[in-house]
């Protein structure tokens, strides 16, 4: 039989959150249906269907998200991706993100991004890491801070729904000025902040902040983990370098618990040279946030550059035939263009390798050195380097 993609309609957003929960080996609860329909909008979604049974689920989010120099880009937000065990390696979850990437940039949104189950499924598409995250695990008895900015203000603990008129002023300071921040609507700040218990040991959200001057310059959720003595960070998110020493020194005074883990930390967050003792700081390195430039000379010229310099770039796209071509950069501190041109390219690389260094994550030498990219005018990747550095490194504190 046929596969036919499709938007759902608003009575099968129910059969499409429990398909999606099922693909991942789930049955849906009741209060993951209301999660799902608090967030989904179904006129962006994309389903399979094989006649009347839903097979494939996949939904794009609408977002914008923070690029080098500080504009906010729309971007689709793909999440809820899977096929249903049944039909699997028939072309279905091609044919969702085929489809979805056609879509998003008919609705005039130049990137899309999303948070990988599996790393090797995304890659054919155009998307690359471009944002990473760590896990991290402190011992708590050997986690004085012997280097941190002097406290002034204070912590006290919010409940849920006080932290629901609180938290996202600090998330839009720290969104406008960090590369690969995303947006988070009401529904979605509605569904972070509406935790509930995960098992007898595990307690309920804990929220705290850190005021001064009567201004809340940053928050932490998290859980306390009893049958493990931990404290388990679920988001961290501060707009000042005090704040941030702040919140991790109440987190690693609670007492009676052996580790404190933080989860999708950004890589250059400072804690590390804070630490008297920084071999008891774990760190596991995580992919995060993976990209993808569904419309490349938009977003070339939508950031902006730590050094001047004009490039001539060739992209191969397989699936986005418009970024197929050469365009030259002219970028800088102050702005860029990018259009097309005939002439000969610096260097040539496929769109998902423009993707990987385009927030900051990394520099493009060191694709260069895994042979992802051609070189064809000498210096071309040392200038593309230095034009595409940050000052800080992308993080995505929003998993969606």
């Amino acid at each position: 039989m046929n596969i036919e993609f499709r938007p759902v309609r608003e009575e099968e957003v129910d059969d499409f959150i429990r398909a999606e929960s099922r693909g991942f080996g789930c049955n849906a609860t009741d209060a993951y249906l209301a999660h799902g329909n608090r967030l989904i909008e179904a006129d962006r979604t994309l389903a399979a269907f094989e006649g009347k049974r839903l097979v494939g689920t996949s939904t794009s989010h609408t977002l914008k998200m923070t690029v080098p120099g500080g504009a906010a880009v729309p971007t689709g937000g793909i999440a809820w991706v899977t096929v249903q065990p049944t039909h699997r390696r028939r072309g279905i979850n091609t044919g969702m993100m085929v489809q979805q990437l056609h879509r998003i940039h008919e609705r005039g949104e130049p990137l899309a991004a999303l948070w990988p189950s599996e790393s090797a499924i995304y890659g054919r598409f155009g998307y690359e890491m471009a944002a990473f995250g760590e896990r991290w695990t402190v011992e708590r008895q050997r986690s004085a801070l012997t280097h941190s900015p002097e406290e002034q203000g204070q912590t006290f603990f919010v409940d849920s729904w006080e932290a629901r008129g609180i938290f996202p002023d600090v998330y839009q300071r720290v969104f406008s000025v960090r590369s690969g921040m995303v947006t988070r609507n009401d529904a979605a700040w509605d569904d972070e902040l509406s935790g509930t218990p995960q098992g007898r040991s595990v307690a309920e959200m804990f929220y705290v902040v850190y005021e001064l001057d009567g201004r809340v310059d940053g928050y932490v959720k998290y859980r306390i983990d009893r049958s493990q003595s931990r404290l388990i960070i679920f988001e961290l998110v501060t707009a000042t370098d005090e704040a941030h020493a702040a919140l991790w020194k109440f987190c690693m005074g609670v007492d009676l618990l052996d580790t404190v883990e933080g989860n999708n930390r950004p890589v250059d967050d400072p804690l590390l040279w804070m630490l008297a003792d920084p071999q008891r700081l774990r760190r596991e390195s995580q992919d995060a946030l993976w990209l993808r430039l569904v419309d490349a000379p938009v977003v070339l010229a939508q950031r902006r550059y730590a050094k001047e310099g004009k490039l001539v770039i060739e992209i191969q796209d397989s699936i986005c035939p418009w970024n197929n071509g050469r365009f030259q950069l002219d970028g800088g501190p102050d702005g860029a263009q990018c259009r097309s041109t005939p002439a000969s390219a610096d260097l040539s690389l496929s769109v998902a390798d423009l993707a990987s260094g385009y927030l900051g994550a990394t520099g493009y030498s060191a694709l260069q050195r895994a042979s992802r990219i051609q070189e064809h005018s000498v210096g071309a990747i040392k200038l593309m380097d230095e034009m595409f550095a940050t000052d800080l490194k992308p993080w995505c504190a929003h998993d969606f």
